[in-house]
């Protein structure tokens, strides 16, 4: 019993004794060192990525389909020439061929450009900023709201008016041509206000603004027309206003586009024209009214 208790102890013992041993640690490495840093460069595009927007480019296409730039190449002497021939030659994008569509397929524009398809055309909103700019040059080279204001002193002297007043009444019509662009362009959120309450039912507000663009565009361009032909070559004395040739555009155009970009009935169409027209022409000569009878009859110089 004794020695069996003995090899028990000892067996006990030896293995307190070994679990009682203490482990090595494994011995240290030395640390790697780390790699040094590479300068950051950006990234090259690949072969076949447009240099443009990094898009993929598809095998074989001629344009990004991104952002729709063509494949890289060097400028040469014909394809500079050729550029200069496509704004003269080609009317799908050009500014000249813009200016046809919107005098004689105005319903189509605006059917397209709805839809979605608007690449192949000009942009509307470029041109009509283009548009405005040369008619206001003209404008001013013409003196055109100056001698309207001419005019309106004339009138007003018959009837009595000061010498401060009419001064201020040559002022007002001098600041009237030269910032025409400005003051014609801040109409338009107001007049395609008008426009959306009427077509609200087939038209948001912003395509209620870019109805406004074609037919303002059009404006524009007849504004010039009559400025270059009626009153630079003819020499006939300018109107009391444009607000006709505002007003008859507009009711002939959105009738047009009404019928054939809207698809509205002929009734419908022209009596909607009717009703835009009308109270942009309403907002137009309230607003001039207030600017200058604010300006001329209570405008004070200080001092």
């Amino acid at each position: 019993m004794g020695r069996r208790y003995g090899l028990r102890g000892s067996a006990k013992g030896g293995k307190l004794r070994r679990r009682g041993r203490s482990a090595r640690p494994p011995p240290m490495l030395p640390a790697a060192p780390l790699p040094a840093e590479a300068p950051e460069t950006p990234a090259a595009p690949a072969p076949d990525a447009c240099l443009n927007c990094a898009g993929t480019l598809l095998a074989g296409a001629g344009y990004c389909p991104h952002c729709g730039q063509p494949r890289p190449h060097r400028l040469s002497t014909a394809h500079v020439l050729h550029e200069i021939l496509h704004v003269f030659t080609h009317a799908d994008k050009s500014i000249f061929g813009f200016v046809g569509q919107v005098l004689t397929r105005p319903a189509r524009v605006v059917a397209d450009y709805l839809a979605g398809r608007r690449k192949r055309y000009f942009n509307p909103f470029q041109f009509l900023l283009l548009a405005v700019g040369v008619a206001t040059v003209l404008a001013v080279q013409l003196h055109y709201y100056e001698r309207i204001g001419e005019q309106v002193q004339l009138a007003m002297q018959a009837h009595g008016a000061p010498a401060a007043v009419l001064a201020r009444v040559g002022q007002y019509f001098h600041a009237v041509g030269k910032f025409f662009n400005v003051w014609w362009l801040a109409l338009m959120p107001l007049h395609a206000l008008v426009a959306w309450a009427v077509y609200r039912r087939r038209l948001n507000y912003a395509e209620s603004f870019f109805l406004l663009v074609i037919v303002g565009s059009v404006f524009q361009l007849y504004l010039i027309l009559a400025l270059v032909s009626v009153f630079l070559v003819v020499g006939l004395e300018p109107g009391s206003s444009t607000a006709l040739l505002q007003a008859t555009v507009y009711v002939g155009y959105l009738t047009w586009i009404g019928r054939g970009g809207l698809g509205l009935r002929w009734p419908r169409a022209v009596g909607s024209a009717l009703v835009v027209s009308m109270l942009a022409g309403v907002i137009n000569y309230g607003l001039n009214w207030l600017a200058f009878w604010g300006y001329v009859m209570h405008f004070r110089v200080p001092g």
